[in-house]
C-alpha cells in the first residue's frame, strides 16, 4: 500500500505541474502574463522543485513512505493553498485596476 500511496503522491505533483503549465499558457495567450504572475510562477516552481528533491533525497536515504508521507503531504498542500490564495489576490488586484 505504501508504494501505491507514493505513486499517487508523485502523480499529484505531476498533475499540479501540468495544471500550472496550462494556466501559464492561458495567461500568455490572453496577454495576462504580468510580472506579478511571472514572479508567482517562479516561486511556485522553486517550491515544487524543493518538494520533489526532498522526496528523492528521503527515498535515496532509505526512508519509508510512512515516515515521509506527512511531511510531503503538508508541503504539497501548503504549495497548492498558497497558489490558490496568490491567484485570487492577483485576480482581485487586476479587477480593481480594470474597474477603477
Amino acid at each position: 500500500m505504501a508504494e501505491a500511496d507514493r505513486e499517487k503522491f508523485r502523480a499529484s505533483l505531476d498533475e499540479f505541474s501540468r495544471r500550472l503549465d496550462a494556466q501559464l499558457r492561458d495567461f500568455k495567450q490572453q496577454g495576462e502574463f504580468t510580472d506579478a504572475r511571472r514572479t508567482l510562477a517562479e516561486e511556485i516552481r522553486r517550491r515544487q522543485d524543493k518538494i520533489q528533491k526532498k522526496l528523492a533525497s528521503a527515498e535515496a536515504d532509505g526512508a519509508t513512505w510512512n515516515l515521509i508521507h506527512s511531511e510531503m503531504e503538508r508541503d504539497f498542500n501548503s504549495l497548492f493553498d498558497d497558489l490558490l490564495q496568490q491567484t485570487e489576490r492577483l485576480d482581485d488586484d487586476e479587477m480593481q485596476t480594470k474597474g477603477g
